[in-house]
């Protein structure tokens, strides 16, 4: 809710990458509303006393919310490549593009988890287990090929372009780095190359809350893939606990703005102190990310 908070009220951060963000915390939100309560009750009661359709749709929701995070943190790392890698596309890109991006990815991934669902596809062949399991319980269970296909659509190949896209930002920030100090180079390609590498330096944060992400997520999709290739036989409280896992990464992320991101951290405490000095021009913070 505070980063939320702080791109609305701030104008600094009102920017085409920061709508990516504002999206990620959303579904983080929506996750700790629609879904860690009812994971916290299965647990306290040691059972699922509240229907098979609400479990259904718990389930979706799980699925939906950390699937629509991975998909939005790797359009962010594109938005990121297009901006240090290749500057003259990036500024062809508008508002209404980004919008269409944000509404597509999120448009297949609740298309994808509610058809699948819905329809039980993700159970065809494991029907007498799931039938075991969901006795008195809300498993989220996956057979071999559904599992497959969520993770290579949700994971694995999300984390393949982000990669990919952060590797090049890496190479060209230090191309553009030496050729900054480089006496043949002229004076307004200095400039440019210095506008990439402030582009770079904004994706690093965001490169770190990418790089939390996949840490948090693997243990989970290593057991999501171990444990179907194996005929569902792993521990029901490894499964928990990756599960949990995965979950703590939506409390982190605002830390880490915190910690990495000078205008976030400015956002913040002005949020916290009840405090916003609006310059002349209306904005909160300088071009460097301090308040004015």
């Amino acid at each position: 809710m505070f980063v939320i908070a702080a791109v609305a009220a701030f104008r600094s951060l009102q920017k085409r990458i920061y709508a990516f963000v504002v999206v990620v915390a959303c579904a983080d939100i929506s996750l700790a509303i629609f879904v860690m309560p009812f994971r916290l009750y299965e647990e306290w009661n040691s059972g699922w006393l509240l229907g098979k359709w609400f479990c259904l749709i718990v389930n979706m929701f799980d699925g939906i919310f950390c699937s629509a995070s991975m998909g939005i943190l790797c359009c962010l790392a594109v938005e990121r490549y297009l901006a240090v890698c290749k500057p003259f596309l990036y500024t062809k890109l508008t508002a209404k593009m980004t919008a269409i991006v944000i509404s597509a990815c999120l448009s297949i991934i609740f298309v994808a988890w509610s058809v699948f669902l819905f329809n039980e596809f993700h159970i065809i062949g494991i029907e007498d287990l799931v039938a075991c399991l969901s006795d008195g319980a809300c498993p989220l269970v996956l057979n071999l090929q559904s599992a497959l296909f969520f993770s290579s659509l949700t994971f694995w190949v999300p984390s393949l372009v982000m990669l990919y896209c952060y590797w090049q930002i890496f190479v060209t920030a230090n191309r553009h780095m030496r050729a900054i100090h480089d006496t043949t180079v002229s004076d307004a390609e200095k400039r440019t190359y210095a506008a990439s590498r402030k582009s770079a330096k904004a994706a690093k944060t965001l490169g770190i809350v990418i790089g939390c992400f996949f840490l948090f997520w693997l243990p989970y999709f290593v057991v999501l893939i171990g444990d179907a290739l194996e005929g569902f036989q792993w521990s029901i409280q490894l499964k928990i606990c990756v599960m949990w896992l995965g979950y703590l990464n939506s409390m982190v992320n605002p830390f880490l703005y915190y910690i990495f991101s000078a205008e976030f951290k400015a956002a913040f405490k002005c949020l916290l102190n009840c405090k916003r000095r609006l310059s002349e021009n209306g904005t909160v913070f300088s071009t460097t990310g301090e308040p004015n």
